[in-house]
């Protein structure tokens, strides 16, 4: 069926993001006396998580309870190194300018919306996708690894979930793809293990996981209309 719509995550796929998000939750668990959270750790099992759910996670996994302000405290520090050093994902900029001259694009990202629309600024984006094509977990009642998201993004875009095609860097962004019925793409142009990565995006039912941007933008205008 012929793709009408383009969603994009942010942390990983647009916006080189992760390492900034992984090192500033990792520095306050570590602050805070939970020294497993390394940001090797970080990278391995927490990224792409909603900070709720990983709050709650982490709750759960030490027997703690974080600071209330915990969230507050990781939003402030991940936005000042957000605009200090973050750069795009290396051919991300240009693959959107290309896909939006075909399709309908959008943001769906799990992070803060503060820190979401500060990336999308920062790397040069916001005109093209403006706020209320950027669509963040705030706005839902689950974030992924649940469709909710990403049916929601759809629905304000106008197009139905099969027209719809999601390019992601995380398990819980493509589990949350395929739970919505969209076509899934991965991508691993900034991954911490790309064939680890590459493996795990494939055994959830990504439809083809890619290293470059380039190639994706080539694979969807071949490939899906």
């Amino acid at each position: 069926m012929t793709i009408e719509l383009v969603i994009f995550d942010n942390d990983g796929t647009l916006s080189d993001s992760e390492a900034i998000n992984n090192a500033a939750v990792s520095d306050l668990l570590i602050e805070l006396g939970l020294e497993k959270y390394t940001l090797e750790h970080c990278h391995e099992h927490l990224a792409g998580q909603a900070m709720s759910d990983l709050v709650k996670l982490i709750e759960r996994e030490n027997n703690v309870t974080l600071p209330v302000d915990f969230i507050d405290q990781f939003i402030n520090l991940a936005r000042s190194e957000t605009e200090r050093s973050l750069r795009p994902v290396p051919g991300a900029v240009e693959a959107v300018q290309e896909l939006e001259r075909h399709y309908k694009v959008c943001v769906g990202s799990n992070g803060e919306r503060v820190n979401v629309m500060t990336a999308i600024k920062k790397i040069g984006l916001l005109d093209l996708f403006t706020e209320d094509h950027i669509f963040t977990k705030s706005q839902v009642a689950r974030g992924k690894p649940e469709p909710d998201l990403f049916l929601y993004a759809a629905e304000r875009m106008g197009v139905s979930p099969e027209k719809t095609i999601v390019i992601e860097d995380t398990t819980s962004g493509a589990r949350a793809g395929v739970s919505a019925g969209m076509r899934v793409l991965g991508i691993t142009a900034v991954s911490h293990n790309p064939a680890s990565m590459t493996k795990n995006l494939e055994s959830l039912g990504v439809e083809r996981v890619f290293g470059e941007w380039s190639e994706i933008v080539d694979y969807i205008k071949k490939a899906c209309g």
